[in-house]
């Protein structure tokens, strides 16, 4: 009789467990589209909109100003980034082979800008933690800084929002205007594609 009754009561059980990874699986993918939305209507807000000169300063590698290089560019892929935030240390090789790809193509100036966690910034620990990151991945191209959060207020504003979500790439044009943004880590190859769709729009 009770060699019945357990098996009467383990198929109720595993039904529980399977309904139970369901509800989750749900939950879960709900939680993505969600953030995908999100995500999505952020970037919408940039698109088009017009950026003021951003207070980025030399922090590696470099000590020509951020201005100065972008002034000579027709366009400006501006990165903010950070050793503590894992999608950026997961995403920035792929900035290491845009800096290598467009390394001498005039039209172009990336501008990576390595961010703290603290306003102001300690600039004497960021360079440090920037230059061992950089150090393990083998990147050598220019780094900046955004040591009072200057920028990254200025571009939350445009966003209507107080904090400031990282990585986060913009790809401005000459008149500083944003014609594609990201919000979050992109895809292998996705900002590649993006300055290509530009060059190819302009023959």
């Amino acid at each position: 009789m009770d060699a019945v009754n357990d098996a009467a009561v383990t198929p109720t059980k595993s039904s529980a467990t399977a309904y139970r990874y369901l509800v989750y699986a749900a939950l879960f993918m709900l939680v993505g589209i969600s953030i995908l939305i999100f995500i999505g209507r952020e970037r919408n807000k940039l698109l088009g909109q017009k950026v003021g000169e951003l207070d980025l300063k030399p922090l590696l590698n470099t000590s020509e100003g951020a201005s100065e290089r972008m002034s000579r560019a027709e366009y400006k892929l501006v990165h903010f980034w950070g050793t503590w935030c894992p999608p950026c240390v997961s995403e920035y090789p792929e900035i290491i082979k845009l800096q290598k790809q467009y390394k001498d193509d005039s039209r172009l100036a990336i501008i990576s800008v390595s961010c703290g966690q603290t306003v102001p910034e300690n600039l004497e620990e960021l360079e440090f933690d920037t230059k061992y990151y950089l150090q393990g991945v083998g990147g050598d191209a220019p780094v900046y800084c955004d040591p009072v959060m200057y920028s990254r207020v200025q571009l939350a504003n445009l966003m209507g929002r107080q904090g400031f979500l990282y990585p986060m790439t913009m790809l401005l044009d000459k008149d500083m205007k944003i014609v594609d943004s990201w919000i979050g880590a992109t895809r292998p190859g996705e900002l590649a594609k993006s300055i290509d769709r530009l060059w190819a729009s302009k023959k």
